[in-house]
């Protein structure tokens, strides 16, 4: 996986963690039955999550057969300091799980779905990580349509084609102020190459300021009299066994958040060949140290 689509994935967190806030906080005045009680549970919540994020690139996640997880990521949020560590890992990871034989982590998500790669990836890091979320990018897309789209400034004509991605990618977006749909933001944020200076910074820009943006259009109260349609998007292209207490408390708190604080590292290890086949093995140690950094072990 690229790092656009990684660095995609993040914003695409971000984006969600903030429409969590947005939805509780509508919930909250207009749909539970006990808001005090649960309000009670949101503060008492802990202010720390931590959890899996797995990225499919595929429409529906919820009956996806024979697929394979594109994104994994271990993810370790502080809602009190705003700070965001993420762990990726490689797809590629050398792993095995009681009753299957030592092969590809992102194997797992075929055979048993979000439940079994997280007891693949707990199982390999000796963790205990509770908590998974799956996500399709067209969560996004969607959201974006429902809202009427997101003004942005594209910075420079956006020009790439790729035919030999599934599905092919085209990209063809003029340069200047304009709104783009769900479609156009998707291919706005992957978009990479192209940037005049030629670095990865322009595209960090590019997409903080459609969040940005997205923020802004997702807080007027025309977007929000959509939140049942946005609900049926989430229930359609995510699956997360997060308490929505918990999530809700990080979106309540994703003022705090911000790029610099956002910490992102590959897990430790080398890629190398076994029986012809490429995988990528842990450095144990080097892992047990981050780990610890991280205070999950």
């Amino acid at each position: 996986m690229g790092k656009f689509f990684k660095a995609f994935i993040i914003t695409l967190l971000l984006i969600v963690i903030f429409f969590f806030g947005i939805i509780g906080y509508f919930l909250l005045k207009n749909h539970i039955e006990n808001p005090r009680d649960f309000f009670n549970e949101v503060v008492e919540s802990d202010n720390h999550l931590t959890f899996l994020l797995l990225g499919v690139d595929n429409l529906d996640v919820k009956n996806a057969e024979n697929t394979r997880s594109d994104t994994i990521m271990l993810v370790n949020m502080d809602l009190e300091m705003g700070k965001v560590d993420i762990i990726s890992i490689p797809r590629d990871t050398y792993a095995g799980l009681e009753g299957y034989k030592k092969q590809k982590i992102n194997h797992f998500f075929n055979y048993g779905g979000s439940e079994l790669t997280l007891q693949a990836v707990n199982t390999l890091l000796d963790t205990n990580i509770e908590y998974y979320m799956t996500i399709d990018y067209k969560f996004v897309q969607e959201i974006v349509d429902t809202i009427g789209g997101v003004e942005v400034n594209v910075p420079v004509d956006m020009v790439y084609s790729d035919p030999w991605a599934d599905p092919p990618l085209e990209i063809n977006i003029p340069a200047g102020l304009q709104t783009l749909n769900g479609e156009n933001s998707i291919k706005f944020l992957r978009f990479r190459k192209g940037y005049k200076d030629g670095s990865d910074l322009s595209r960090v820009e590019s997409q903080q300021q459609f969040v940005s943006a997205f923020i802004q259009k997702i807080k007027k109260p025309e977007s929000l009299i959509k939140t049942p349609l946005i609900m049926k998007s989430y229930d359609k292209y995510t699956i997360s066994n997060i308490p929505f207490s918990k999530i809700v408390k990080s979106g309540l708190n994703v003022f705090k958040f911000s790029s610099e604080n956002i910490s992102m590292q590959t897990l430790p290890g080398v890629a190398d060949y076994k029986n012809n086949v490429s995988y990528f093995f842990v450095n144990e140690k080097q892992t047990d140290e981050l780990l610890k950094n991280m205070g999950l072990k």
